[in-house]
């Protein structure tokens, strides 16, 4: 009997399996905290820790004191494409013979009078840490995969993700309303006006607000939808989803909100922007259940309405002015169109090779225009897919892309094909979709905590996608 089909196991089995879910879950809720992770010192912290859980995991499971739920097999495509890319980026730091490196270390090496170490990456170092970073959100992916085979550890990753993006919000509301004058021990030296939280960008943790928000208004709607299609007259059951609200749901009305107007005051337009798509989509693969009509699926969506509408009304303000303010927005866009097309031009030097993963800040140097404000700091393209290109290569860039997005695809095949338990396929959709809209113009899937976040709620998600006949071969029933 292989791994994969062996049975659920023994209690130590499933203790073991426990514990390592409790540390998974440990890591997303900490990982915010020193400034999203996005400094060396976290994040290598953070991929020591998942690391570790990998390296145990494995040897778990192959004393049999764990399962592989999931086996590679399984995903066998968006893994190789995923390996590939990775294979890649370690080659860009690695030495090569003369002149196969980037020309950079050819000038350097003739000014400096001595041969010296040549590599596709223009900073070897900043590659390998980005590796580094990469490979430990792909631990995280793998780990809740296997883990959260289980429908019942599913359901508390989600409702986990939930707490954890309540407890940040919460947090960011206090700040905010006692003057928003710092983050955690340190002055606030940035977005003084806006939430941020324990982050240091309001769009970063705008889509982290909005990745835990997707996955609080599922808990939310799941809380109350059944009543809607039970066998009563419409005030009877217009009571009982009140009841639910405002009583036993009370903490998950409350979530929803306080995520709701977090992610409101963070004044992030396209974050905001990015996470209503998101919830919409949520809203719609919701709806798609059978037992629900377009009434009951009107009513759920009328709800989540009215507690968007009472976020912005709470704290819209904000949003509105900067909605509004059109000049800023000219301005800002003016920016960021320069940014893309030298960072176009830059891919267009380096189209196949690229400059070396993480290695945006020191390439976009040499094509920074004077016209581009001074005050301002690029080290980011604020796209991530033109920065992927320009520092992977179109061909690397793509096979990453392509392994995220058939992850992604793999959860819509859940959604459509399964007839119960599709709250963790249609998150996975929703989530893909904040995190790929927001993408193409911010970078807040290259802020640690929340790639890691986007790495979880995936993982959970394609577990739950597999089919009820896999399910059954992988002993989980």
């Amino acid at each position: 009997m292989s791994k994969e089909s062996a049975p659920a196991g023994t209690g130590r089995a499933t203790g073991v399996e426990g514990a390592l879910f409790g540390a998974l879950i440990a890591a997303v809720a900490l990982a915010p905290l020193p400034l999203g992770s996005n400094r060396p010192l976290p994040a290598a912290i953070l991929a020591l820790w998942t690391g570790g859980l990998l390296v145990i995991w494995a040897g778990c499971a192959g004393w049999g004191l764990a399962r592989v739920a999931v086996a590679p097999a399984k995903l066998r495509l968006p893994l190789i494409l995923f390996g590939l890319a990775a294979l890649w980026i370690l080659v860009q730091a690695l030495p090569l013979p003369a002149g196969w490196g980037d020309p950079i270390w050819g000038v350097a090496s003739e000014a400096l009078g001595r041969p010296l170490r040549q590599t596709i990456s223009v900073n070897p170092e900043k590659t390998l840490s980005g590796l580094m970073r990469l490979l430990s959100y792909a631990a995280v992916f793998w780990l809740a995969l296997q883990l959260a085979r289980d429908a019942q550890r599913a359901r508390i990753a989600i409702v986990a993700v939930a707490l954890i993006g309540t407890i940040y919000a919460l947090y960011g509301i206090a700040v905010y309303t006692a003057g928003n004058e710092w983050i955690l021990l340190y002055d606030k030296w940035a977005y003084k006006f806006t939430l941020t939280s324990t982050f240091v960008n309001r769009n970063s943790f705008a889509t982290f607000a909005g990745l835990c928000l997707i996955c609080a208004t599922a808990c939310f709607v799941g809380s109350f939808s059944h009543l809607l299609t039970i066998d009563r007259p419409l005030r009877h059951r217009i009571v009982m989803v009140a009841e639910t609200i405002f009583s036993s749901s009370l903490h998950l009305t409350v979530a929803t909100l306080a995520l709701l107007l977090a992610l409101v005051l963070t004044g992030s337009r396209a974050g905001v922007a990015s996470s209503m798509a998101g919830l919409l989509v949520l809203m719609l693969a919701l709806a798609r259940r059978r037992r629900f009509g377009l009434r009951h699926a009107a009513a759920i969506a009328g709800l989540v309405g009215i507690v968007v509408l009472l976020a912005f009304a709470l704290g819209g303000g904000l949003l509105a002015d900067r909605i509004s303010d059109r000049d800023a927005t000219a301005t800002n866009w003016e920016a960021r169109s320069t940014v893309y097309e030298r960072t176009m031009e830059a891919i267009g030097t380096v189209p196949w090779t690229g400059t070396g993963y993480g290695t945006f800040r020191e390439v976009f140097a040499a094509y920074r225009p004077e016209s581009l404000d001074l005050r301002r700091y690029w080290d980011k393209a604020h796209n991530t897919y033109l920065e992927t290109m320009l520092e992977l290569g179109i061909p690397a860039a793509l096979l990453l892309n392509l392994s995220i997005l058939l992850l992604a695809v793999e959860t819509l095949r859940g959604l459509w094909r399964r007839r119960r338990d599709r709250t963790a396929p249609a998150i996975g959709v929703a989530a893909t979709v904040l995190v790929g809209l927001h993408a193409v113009v911010d970078f807040s899937l290259q802020i640690p905590a929340v790639a890691i976040l986007y790495a979880f709620i995936m993982g959970v998600a394609v577990s739950q996608s597999l089919s009820q006949e896999r399910r059954g071969q992988a002993g989980t029933g």
